[in-house]
């Protein structure tokens, strides 16, 4: 009876999803700038495997998850498409393949699939398996929070979406880094076409290679900067993405702290970051900065990218 709520809860995201749907076939589903082609590897040749979880209407939902296997398999790394129906068969499926050859496992879930990955992210827990990244795709409010076993969660959300729109929080204990990358102010996007847009896939298959060859390396690659760098840990980031510029995952971040009668562009410029987002980051406005001698996360990407 106690699941009751939830049950309800769902049931009314997919009526309220297929309005959405009939809404999106009006007009263009997703409006993304052209990417250029990535060199294929063979699927297997960097170490892991990417589980996709499609949401609570698979059949009809989520079918950009395919697409996005197959940019993730050019990347190198095994990836399969599952059904969010059956978690516990999963998780057992997961936790076998791992217990038989351990590799880095990652989870990716739309909507309630990203609440059900979330679900199976906290079996493998009880397994005493790390999951190294998982992503969610504008999973719903009543996901669960992110357990410590979770390396890197991030978590692509518009917070303003009325069937998703849930933001990732961290378990008790949770040692790893969230990152919330809020969409809202993105309209070539909505709930139902975030799992298809081009700009996404290549966005996600490219953290995702980085990190796993980096991990293959033993040591990240980094990026920009060569110097070792203070990164913060644990880390719960957010920061809302402009409509006008390239949408960027980061994924970690360093403090820096802002000098006497500096502005947020030029601690930016010294931080070698971006002003808007170390302002979206701090919840603070560019024209309108903190005292000198404030602490700023400055979001940092570790990981150069797969290509």
């Amino acid at each position: 009876m106690c699941r009751r709520p939830v049950v309800i809860a769902s049931i009314c995201r997919a009526i309220f999803g297929l309005v959405l749907i009939a809404l999106a076939a009006c007009s263009s589903a997703v409006v993304d700038s052209v990417t250029q082609p990535v060199p294929r590897a063979s699927a297997g040749s960097v170490p892991g495997h990417v589980y996709l979880l499609r949401g609570l209407v698979g059949e009809v939902f989520s079918l950009g998850f395919y697409d996005l296997a197959e940019r993730i398999r050019e990347r190198g790394v095994y990836a399969s498409v599952h059904s969010m129906y059956a978690p516990g068969n999963l998780a057992g499926e997961i936790i076998a393949k791992h217990r038989q050859a351990p590799a880095p496992i990652v989870l990716i879930g739309h909507s309630s699939g990203a609440d059900v990955a979330i679900a199976i992210a906290e079996r493998l827990r009880a397994a005493n398996i790390p999951v190294a990244i998982m992503f969610g795709f504008d999973p719903t409010p009543i996901a669960g929070r992110i357990p410590d076993n979770v390396e890197l969660f991030i978590n692509l959300y518009q917070k303003t979406n009325l069937i998703g729109g849930g933001e990732a929080r961290a378990a008790s204990g949770f040692r790893g880094r969230i990152v919330n990358v809020d969409l809202r102010e993105r309209r070539e996007i909505i709930h139902i076409t975030l799992d298809k847009s081009p700009v996404i896939h290549v966005l996600v298959a490219d953290k995702i290679g980085a990190i796993l060859r980096a991990r293959v390396q033993a040591s990240p690659v980094r990026s920009r900067r060569e110097a070792p760098v203070a990164y913060v840990t644990p880390l719960t980031m957010r920061y809302v993405v402009p409509p006008n510029v390239p949408i960027v995952l980061w994924d970690s971040a360093m403090r820096g702290t802002l000098g006497a009668d500096e502005t947020l562009e030029a601690f930016a410029s010294r931080m070698d970051a971006t002003a808007w987002a170390i302002a979206s980051v701090n919840n603070v406005r560019l024209e309108d900065p903190p005292p000198p001698g404030t602490s700023l996360l400055v979001p940092r990407s570790i990981y150069a990218t797969a290509r």
